[in-house]
């Protein structure tokens, strides 16, 4: 398991997290914060929701954390038990570790937090790198698995070269090329002022991931069994939507999938298809 800096200086760390906290102190719902031990190291999860309900564990993207999921977990609360997660080695709470994308290393982590919470069969919803996370998990515990939505997720196509070398070429032109990464990511999304000034903190403080995620064989999404969803924008910067959609449809049984116009990497205002999705074939709904 591979140990990295994964920030530039320990101040930057702490305003990070300084931030995060703020953002979490809009979680309005009732919930707990709390941490598991695993073999990536200590998990940060946040959990709202009765404990009656489907569990659903939310997986952010790469250079995120769980704030992302503050409206969509309020939502979700009302009819599920809800679980938010720190992916180990992003900024969040949970550890710094980054461990290979291979030998299972990820699916075997989503196992000890669903064995230590208790959870038999779970739901996932992951963004980007969490889409290919919840993937890999619904690859190699395909029975545990209940609903899978993926959004604007990894692990189908191969990332778009020409936006790595934009990455790299804006990540050294300061002002301007922070600016023009986020007219990428964002598209022609008004890029909230909290958001923004994350952004600002990521670029200043944060050291990214540089390898690109595998991209999962036939063999192995013709393995995923449970009922998916998957959701991505015609004008992702990173993943072509139009091809990744064309490509589960081929290998994944019972997956609807939604190429979303106009729409770039960042997706808002999905919750209510997300819902809709998930109460499906749930007779209590």
């Amino acid at each position: 398991m591979a140990k990295t800096s994964i920030y530039k200086t320990d101040e930057g760390k702490e305003q990070i997290i300084k931030y995060y906290n703020s953002l979490l102190s809009q979680w309005t719902q009732p919930s707990r914060q709390f941490y598991i031990d695993t073999q990536l190291g200590k998990t940060h999860i946040i959990e709202s929701g009765n404990k009656e309900n489907p569990a659903i564990l939310l997986l952010h993207g790469t250079g995120s954390n769980s704030a992302m999921w503050t409206y969509d977990a309020k939502i979700l609360s009302e009819t599920f038990h809800v679980f938010a997660i720190d992916i180990p080695g992003e900024c969040g709470k949970s550890s710094e570790n980054r461990p290979d994308f291979k030998d299972e290393n990820y699916s075997n982590w989503i196992s000890a937090i669903t064995k230590n919470l208790g959870l038999n069969q779970v739901s996932l919803i992951g963004c980007s790198l969490g889409g290919w996370i919840a993937m890999d998990y619904a690859i190699n515990h395909p029975d545990k698995v209940d609903k899978l939505i993926l959004m604007a997720t990894a692990g189908v196509t191969q990332i778009k070269l020409k936006s790595v070398l934009w990455i790299i070429l804006t990540s050294l032109t300061g002002s301007w090329g922070f600016n023009q990464l986020n007219k990428m990511v964002y598209g022609n999304l008004t890029i909230d002022s909290q958001a923004l000034e994350f952004a600002s903190l990521i670029k200043k403080y944060f050291i990214p991931r540089t390898g690109a995620l595998p991209v999962f064989t036939n063999e192995s999404l013709g393995k995923i069994k449970a009922s998916t969803l998957f959701i991505g924008g015609e004008n992702d910067c990173f993943y072509n939507s139009e091809k990744a959609a064309s490509r589960l449809k081929e290998y994944v049984d019972n997956i609807q999938c939604h190429v979303l116009k106009n729409t770039g990497h960042i997706l808002i205002d999905q919750t209510t298809k997300i819902l809709e999705f998930l109460k499906t074939d749930y007779n209590e709904i």
